[in-house]
C-alpha cells in the first residue's frame, strides 16, 4: 500500500446488546469482526450501531486507534454512537462536532416519522503524510421512514457546506455510513448533486447482483426480497472534492470471513475505500 493513500472503511457492526443468547452474539463475532478491521488495517472508519460493549472491545483489541464517539442515538440506553476511529500515526484531529437528524439538529430529537432519534457525527482531519486536511461525517439514516432519510441527507448536505464555511476554506468531504436505501434513490440524488460521488462507482465497479452490503448474517446465501431493486448496496463511502486533491482508487465489499463457519463479524460487509492524493 502506498504510504500515502487514506483507506477509509464504513462499518455497521451492530451493537453490542443486541442478539444475546444467540448465535450471532457479539460475543460469538468480536473476534471476526476485529480480526477483519485488521486485515484492512483502514485509517478511518466510520462506524454504525457502536455500543459501549463494543467499544470496549476495540479499546482492548484495537488499542493503536484513538475515536471519536459523537452525539448519541437510539431511543433508550443503551444508545447507538455513529463512533469515528482513526490512526492518531497518521491522522490529526483540527475540530469536531455532530448533529441530530431532525428539524432541531441542535438536540436530542426526531422528526419526518422516524422510528429512531438518529445523528452524524464529524470531524476535521489533517493528514501530515498528504498535507491535506478533509472532513469526514459519518451517519446512519432511519431504516423505515423513506422521508426521514430523504430530509436527513438534504439536512446533511446542508450542514457540511455550513461547517466548511465555518471553517473558511473548502476541504475534502468524506461522508461514510448506512444509509438504509440504495443508489438511485432519493437520498442518494441528494448527495449526487449536493456535489458528491459514489467510490463505489468511481473506482470503476458495477451495480452486479451480489453487490449487497446487508446480508442479514447470511453471506453469500443472503438473496434480496425485491431483486429488481437491484442490489442492497445500502452503505456508502461518499466523496466531495471539486478541486479534486482525492481521488478513488479502490473501493471494496469487503467479504473475507470464513463462509462455512456460520459466524459474521456482522450482519453487514464493511466497505473499504482507498483515497489518493493527486498532489
Amino acid at each position: 500500500m502506498d504510504a500515502y493513500t487514506i483507506r477509509v472503511m464504513s462499518f455497521n457492526i451492530r451493537g453490542s446488546s443486541r442478539d444475546r443468547g444467540k448465535r450471532y452474539a457479539w460475543a460469538n463475532r468480536a473476534a471476526a469482526n476485529v480480526a477483519t478491521i485488521g486485515r484492512c488495517a483502514p485509517a478511518l472508519i466510520g462506524f454504525q450501531e457502536l455500543q459501549r460493549g463494543n467499544l470496549k472491545t476495540y479499546r482492548e483489541r484495537l488499542p493503536d486507534y484513538a475515536h471519536i464517539l459523537g452525539p448519541r442515538y437510539g431511543n433508550r440506553i443503551p444508545h447507538d454512537f455513529n463512533a469515528i476511529f482513526f490512526d492518531p500515526a497518521r491522522l490529526t484531529v483540527l475540530d469536531s462536532g455532530g448533529f441530530w437528524l431532525s428539524k432541531t439538529p441542535e438536540r436530542y430529537s426526531a422528526n419526518w416519522g422516524t422510528r429512531v432519534v438518529r445523528s452524524a457525527n464529524w470531524a476535521l482531519f489533517a493528514s501530515p503524510e498528504t498535507g491535506l486536511s478533509f472532513l469526514h461525517l459519518n451517519t446512519h439514516l432511519d431504516h423505515k421512514s423513506r422521508s426521514a432519510r430523504e430530509e436527513a441527507s438534504a439536512l446533511i448536505v446542508r450542514k457540511l457546506a455550513e461547517i466548511r464555511e465555518d471553517h473558511g476554506y473548502e476541504p475534502p468531504v468524506i461522508v461514510t455510513g448506512d444509509f438504509n436505501c440504495r443508489p438511485g434513490s432519493l437520498p442518494y440524488r441528494n448527495f449526487m448533486e449536493g456535489g458528491f460521488v459514489d467510490t463505489y462507482h468511481a473506482a470503476g465497479n458495477e451495480e452486479i447482483e451480489d453487490a449487497n452490503t446487508f446480508h442479514a448474517f447470511k453471506g453469500r446465501l443472503y438473496r434480496e426480497a425485491h431483486p429488481g431493486r437491484g442490489p442492497r448496496r445500502i452503505d456508502w463511502i461518499l466523496l466531495s472534492d471539486p478541486r479534486r486533491r482525492l481521488l478513488a482508487k479502490s473501493h471494496s465489499i469487503v467479504r473475507d470471513h470464513d463462509e462455512r463457519s456460520g459466524v459474521y463479524p456482522s450482519d453487514h460487509y464493511p466497505v473499504l475505500a482507498e483515497l489518493v492524493p493527486t498532489g
